[in-house]
């Protein structure tokens, strides 16, 4: 059984949900390819793309990590709520994009307020979710699966949510660049200010540092190493990425960049 068979089976919902939003990140490639029209210096497509593969990498593994709860009410309906998140947060995004207007942090003109305000209502109903998500995760007897990946998953969720806070204090100061408006050089893609200090990068690896744990209790679970060695293993690379996320947030607040290109 190939992965997205599996991520099917295990959750129909939020693997077609994630599925579409795949879709959506090739078609704003095609988009990018066309249309070279920027905002804050970049091609306005990028931001819609970067945002459908984060969706779709959400929803999988979410996907994933329900499949290994006990169906249930709560699982369908957690699964239902948090696609109706995405779709508007998306949906936001590419709207503001083609109007060639930037979508987070909007408070320019009432329409974009309007827009921002929407996003952050339904960014905290699904942040609310994966609270209630992780609680029942937490709880779930798991004994029948891998002690490592039971680990990871439950240490990653952790993480996740601190990312999400992260993400909810950005949008408290309505703007994720510290020492200068949002904007100007940036890494490639990412877009990280290489001149100021950016929390987005604190926010992306509390957010993925769940999927680093997953694959690696995943991993570690296959090899011949004792439980307290493949646990050991993976507290130590979860220290290391709550430790890096504190050490960029407090760099970003001090406006020092990741990466000087100065």
């Amino acid at each position: 059984m190939n992965l997205f068979s599996a991520l099917r089976e295990r959750n129909p919902i939020l693997y077609y949900a994630g599925l579409a939003n795949l879709v959506g990140a090739f078609l704003m490639v095609l988009f990018m390819l066309v249309d070279d029209t920027q905002i804050l210096g970049i091609n306005r497509w990028i931001k819609p793309f970067k945002f459908f593969v984060s969706v779709t990498i959400y929803l999988f593994t979410f996907g994933w990590l329900a499949g290994d709860l006990p169906k249930s009410r709560f699982v369908r309906i957690f699964s239902i709520q948090i696609v109706v998140a995405m779709v508007v947060e998306i949906t936001a995004i590419v709207i503001q994009a083609a109007r060639g207007v930037k979508s987070h942090f909007n408070m320019e003109s009432q329409e974009g307020g309007m827009v921002y305000s929407i996003m952050g209502l339904f960014i905290l109903y699904n942040t609310l979710w994966t609270v209630l998500f992780t609680i029942r995760y937490f709880r779930a007897d798991l004994r029948n699966l891998p002690g490592p990946y039971v680990l990871g998953a439950r240490l990653g969720l952790f993480l996740f949510l601190l990312g999400s806070a992260l993400g909810g204090y950005m949008s408290a100061q309505r703007g994720h660049t510290v020492g200068a408006p949002d904007g100007g050089p940036g890494l490639p893609l990412l877009n990280w200010s290489t001149r100021f200090g950016d929390l987005r990068i604190a926010h992306f690896f509390g957010l993925h540092g769940l999927q680093v744990l997953m694959l690696l209790g995943l991993f570690l679970a296959t090899r011949r190493l004792t439980t307290r060695q493949k646990n050991a293993a993976v507290l130590v690379v979860f220290g290391s990425i709550l430790i890096f996320v504190l050490w960029s947030y407090l760099e970003a607040m001090q406006g020092v960049p990741l990466i000087s290109q100065e």
